[in-house]
């Protein structure tokens, strides 16, 4: 007998300084206690009048079913070179999304996406191993897009990230960016069709 749950982690609510709202959510879907999709939901605006419908939405989706998929083309590892389950790999994902600004996702947590995502254990992320994690999640963006972000944080212009470019890169948003979409203009049209009074 199959058995489904769903749940919610709460919003959690992340102001990161006086004018700027930040909110986070997990969504998940368990089947016989395995979980088997998860959605993560991120919202930013500027707390100001004028920016009342400006803030930006992200949603990332993703079934373990594509992850299985995936993973025989792009393998993800953990820290220490194992496998990586669909559950741990929804885990490392949610430093990338928050930016590490949650308590439950800090520096550390940071710290193991970065090793996870360096598949070839040189100590720095590269285009292709940003790629790589683009591509497990169902994504498709382009080499020079991803470039692009890179080079915002690559202050040694080597071409790859050592671990403090890497926590700017998830700090400001840039991974965030990359992984998931940016539903804001749907948001938006939705309200102008529907004329919601401000």
């Amino acid at each position: 007998m199959n058995m489904e749950v769903n749940s919610m982690e709460n919003l959690i609510h992340l102001p990161i300084c006086e004018n700027v709202i930040r909110r986070y959510g997990k969504y998940t879907k368990k089947v016989n206690g395995e979980l088997v999709k998860v959605i993560y939901d991120w919202f930013e605006r500027e707390n100001q009048e004028h920016a009342k419908y400006h803030g930006h939405q992200y949603k990332l989706g993703l079934t373990k079913q594509q992850f299985d998929e995936m993973k025989t083309l792009v393998s993800p590892m953990g820290t220490y070179g194992e496998e990586l389950s669909f559950d741990q790999f929804c885990d490392i994902l949610i430093p990338v999304i928050t930016g590490g600004v949650s308590d439950q996702h800090d520096d550390y947590s940071i710290w193991l996406a970065f090793r996870s995502f360096d598949k070839n254990g040189d100590h720095y992320i590269q285009a292709d191993e940003v790629e790589a994690l683009i591509r497990i999640i169902g994504k498709s963006v382009s080499r020079e897009r991803i470039r692009y972000f890179i080079d915002k944080v690559d202050w040694d212009y080597n071409g790859k990230l050592d671990y403090n470019e890497f926590r700017e890169f998830i700090v400001r948003g840039y991974a965030r960016e990359l992984l998931m979409m940016d539903i804001t203009r749907e948001i938006v049209y939705s309200h102008d069709q529907m004329k919601i009074p401000s």
